[in-house]
């Protein structure tokens, strides 16, 4: 924090000179031991953070590359046309801790190709699929796994 803090400081000041470096180091410093003091911001806080951002930016290069796989995927079935689709709904449940975490696998099933998340209730999901094939797995897929460890972070 206290880097991002004295970064910024120097990003205002449109130039990087000692004088400024310094001034700001000390400005930069006296806030950090405010928000210790009197915001209960402590430097675990800040481990924690980082280790949340740290597992979203998984995520998202997950979903990233399971939305190529899966643009891969649809256009196989598109170009194949011996191939017969077989479409499916199928309906899952999950227990997540957070009704966020619920948002986000359907998001994510949503952003995926071939999938869409017809209905969400509680922790019930109802998702078609392109493929019977993109069916299978689906409650307990790489996106269900991350966040789960995400969920395993203490807050």
């Amino acid at each position: 924090m206290l880097f991002l803090l004295l970064l910024f400081w120097i990003v205002l000041n449109g130039k990087f000179t000692w004088e400024i470096l310094t001034i700001g180091a000390l400005v930069c410093a006296a806030l950090y031991l405010f928000l210790y003091r009197f915001v209960e911001y402590s430097p675990k806080t800040e481990l924690r953070m980082a280790k949340k951002i740290l597992r979203f930016l998984l995520y998202t290069l997950i979903l990233i590359k399971e939305v190529i796989l899966a643009n891969c995927k649809v256009i196989y079935y598109i170009y194949n046309s011996k191939l017969e689709v077989e479409p499916r709904v199928v309906t899952f449940r999950r227990n997540f801790k957070n009704e966020g975490h619920d948002v986000l696998l359907a998001q994510s099933i949503t952003l995926t190709p071939g999938t869409i998340t017809v209905h969400l209730e509680g922790n019930k999901y109802t998702v078609h699929c392109l493929d019977r094939e993109m069916g299978l797995g689906i409650n307990d897929s790489v996106f269900v796994k991350q966040i789960k460890k995400m969920e395993s972070d203490k807050a």
